[in-house]
Parts: C-alpha cells; sequence; structure tokens
C-alpha cells in the first residue's frame, strides 16, 4: 500500500476565509465534506516536514513498471537487491558528489514518468536526501516513493534481496564468437573473460581481461567485476563478454557492469562462449 503524508492547509484556509468575510459556515463544512470525499481512497497520516510518500514492502516486491533505485553503498546494495534494481548511491550522506551523479542519473534515466521506489538502509535520512535530488533534478514527487523500513525491512521477506542477477530485464545484445576473434587486437574492443582462473589460464582470447564469475551470485566477484570497470575499463568502448557458453556469468557482468555506469546497449554477450568452434580455435595460453 502506498502512503502519501501531505500537509493539510485546512485550518490556514479557515482563518483566512473569515478573515476576508469570504464564505459561510455552511460554504466551509461543504469544501471540507468534498476533500474528505475526495481523499477516502487514500490512507493519509499527519504530515511530516517535507511531504515524504511510502510504499509498502510488500507492494514493492510486486510492482512492476517501476524503477526500484537503490541508494545504498555499494558493498550492501552487492550483498542483497531487489531483483531489477538500479543503482544511484548517496551514502556517504556528506559526499556531495554523489548529488551530482544522481542529478546525472536522474535526468538520463528516470525522467520517464514512471514510480520510483527508493531503498536505503532503513528508508529514513538517505531515502530523504534522495528525494530532494530528485525533486530538484526535475522529478514529480508525486512519482517519488520511500520503501517503508528500507532494506532492513525487505530484508526480512524471505527472498526479497538477492544477488542473482542472471534474469534482470536487460535487452541482451550478443556477437558471434567469428566477430569476437575477429575483435581481438582491436584497442577500440574490450574483451572479458568471466570463466574461473583454471578454465582462463588453459585458454583465452588474447589481450582479454579476466574476472572470476563462476560463482555468478558471489558479492565478492560482483565487487572485482564493479572494480574492474570503474578502474581499468572504458565506459566508451564496447565491452565482449565471453564466458562458458554465453550465458549467466556473461548476464551477471553486464549487469555490474550497467551499474557502473556503463551503457547495456554497449555490452555484448559471445554466442556460445568458449564453447563456440571460432573463439575455441583462437585460444592462447
Amino acid at each position: 500500500m502506498k502512503r502519501r503524508i501531505v500537509a493539510v492547509f485546512f485550518a490556514a484556509a479557515l482563518a483566512a476565509a473569515i478573515a476576508v468575510g469570504c464564505g459561510t459556515a455552511e460554504e466551509t463544512s461543504g469544501t471540507a465534506t468534498e476533500e474528505t470525499a475526495e481523499d477516502a481512497g487514500e490512507e493519509k497520516e499527519e504530515p511530516a516536514e517535507g511531504g515524504y510518500q511510502y510504499v509498502s514492502v510488500a507492494d514493492t516486491l510486486k510492482a512492476s513498471d517501476v524503477h526500484i533505485l537503490d541508494v545504498r553503498e555499494w558493498e550492501k546494495y552487492a550483498a542483497g537487491r531487489v531483483a531489477g534494481s538500479e543503482w544511484s548511491p548517496i551514502f556517504p550522506l556528506e559526499d556531495e558528489s554523489l548529488v551530482d551523479s544522481m542529478t546525472a542519473y536522474a535526468k538520463e534515466s528516470l525522467s520517464d514518468g514512471k514510480d520510483i521506489y527508493l531503498v536505503c538502509n532503513s528508508g529514513k535520512r538517505g531515502a530523504e536526501k534522495a528525494t530532494g535530488v530528485l525533486k530538484d533534478a526535475g522529478i514529480s514527487p508525486d512519482s517519488i516513493y520511500t520503501v517503508e523500513g528500507g532494506a532492513e525491512a525487505l530484508g526480512k521477506e524471505s527472498g526479497a534481496l538477492s544477488t542473482d542477477r542472471s534474469e534482470e530485464g536487460i535487452d541482451w545484445k550478443y556477437v558471434s564468437g567469428k566477430e569476437a576473434v575477429e575483435a581481438v587486437g582491436n584497442d577500440d574492443i574490450q574483451i572479458v573473460d568471466v570463466r574461473d582462473d583454471e578454465a582462463y589460464a588453459a585458454g583465452h582470447l588474447e589481450g582479454s581481461y579476466q574476472v572470476d564469475l563462476k560463482e555468478i551470485e558471489s558479492p565478492e566477484a560482483q565487487t572485482k567485476m564493479y572494480e574492474l570497470g570503474t578502474t581499468e575499463l572504458d565506459p566508451e568502448k564496447p565491452v565482449y563478454f565471453l564466458c562458458y557458453s554465453g550465458n549467466k556469468c556473461a548476464k551477471t557482468g553486464i549487469s555490474v557492469l550497467k551499474d557502473a555506469g556503463f551503457d547495456p546497449d554497449n555490452l555484448f554477450i559471445i554466442e556460445e562462449g568458449a564453447k563456440g568452434a571460432d573463439v575455441a580455435a583462437a585460444f592462447v595460453q
């Protein structure tokens, strides 16, 4: 259930009416009746400063066609997130550079009119600051909701927070094994091998990066992928992912790089992975 916390100005309006001599008690009563009828279908509480809106954990987990924006630090986010979440951190709160990053993200990715459900640690300070940033970025306040209780409340629901990224709602892009082999040595294309260390040592495409994502749900493995993306890879250049068969490991890597600021349309899975004949024939040790 969504709850909208709004300021009620009934008393002020009544005082103004009396001061200017406009309206009668009967008219005032009628207005109050109309307001009550209009709001009858929506649960409201006494307003909190800032006029924040809230959505329950249950409604968050069954929501579709909304942005679930997680604003926690990477370590907490990687340890468990709502499936399909987007990530734009506001923690640590004193880091004002994150305001600029969130503002840019909001203008680029959140301005489509869809509701935004904010997930912070406990549904308080982080979500409140993020709400202000989103409003300043031009997002309608009516579209912004805080998940009640934040990640702490979500963590109490079985399966609500997950580290499985292989079923994300991403439009996966592919390249053939032949295209991948032709890209070897091309400085404008980056190849990332996400097989385990032993498989990589046995044979890999020359010049490829490597991050072991065999354990696709491991926060530590995902963090290594994130660190590679933020320290060594160029987000302006295409990235080709090589895994065992062109499936879950590569998809996990793409999901992580999306959180690192890469455009998913520039991230590609090599079809058939290391099983492909063209790729296997081009392996070096």
